[in-house]
């Protein structure tokens, strides 16, 4: 069910229980209603940082709809809309400051947003990630969300370019910056760094 807010004039979403003991299917409503409001959900948490809807409910929609076999419409909401929003979260990096400094702060404040997000939306849907995911060999939650990142970094010319500069400008400036980046990169991948800096001008940066 699907009501407004009087208060915020925002939707919010009521997800039935399952009834055990009921109609072994799920009406096609009660689907689109579900994938409303993780949709929802996964756009207020890269916004806040939190979410209107409760989690027990997402949780419940969400073990309704793997139950009843609407997984693979759960998990492409989920892929389609995280994919989303970290082009969202990535486009104004593109009219970034100059400034070598300012361009990480701002990269690093979108990376943590970015990964607060990932970690919430994994809580949320952790049954999905447990059974569905599992059974049918896709991208757990925690992974896709380091793919989306990584694809979205490796694949944006633009960002790669003032990231290798800004990390060239801190040359003996804030380690915290550059130990920052770092780890960044290192939790992207244990290949991902030496596709930024395949000189180790990242380590050069960073100082002894």
């Amino acid at each position: 069910m699907e009501n407004e807010n009087e208060l915020t004039g925002r939707r919010t979403f009521k997800i039935q229980a399952f009834k055990h003991g009921g109609t072994s299917t799920i009406d096609p409503e009660t689907v689109a209603i579900t994938c409303k409001a993780v949709t929802q959900a996964i756009c207020e948490l890269y916004a806040q940082g939190n979410t209107s809807i409760s989690f027990e409910d997402l949780y419940r929609g969400a073990y309704n709809m793997i139950l009843h076999k609407k997984g693979e419409e759960l998990y492409s909401v989920v892929e389609t809309t995280m994919t989303s929003e970290v082009q969202s979260l990535c486009r104004p990096l593109d009219a970034a400051p100059a400034d070598g400094a300012a361009f990480l702060q701002e990269l690093l404040a979108k990376w943590n947003q970015h990964i607060k997000a990932v970690n919430m939306i994994r809580d949320m849907l952790m049954y999905m990630d447990r059974t569905y995911v599992f059974t049918n060999h896709k991208t757990p939650i925690k992974e896709l969300g380091l793919c989306l990142w990584r694809e979205h970094m490796i694949h944006s010319d633009k960002i790669r370019e003032r990231l290798v500069e800004a990390v060239k400008q801190q040359r003996g400036g804030e380690d915290e910056l550059i130990a920052g980046v770092n780890k960044m990169l290192e939790e992207l991948g244990e290949d991902v760094p030496g596709l930024f800096f395949p000189d180790g001008e990242l380590h050069d940066a960073a100082g002894p």
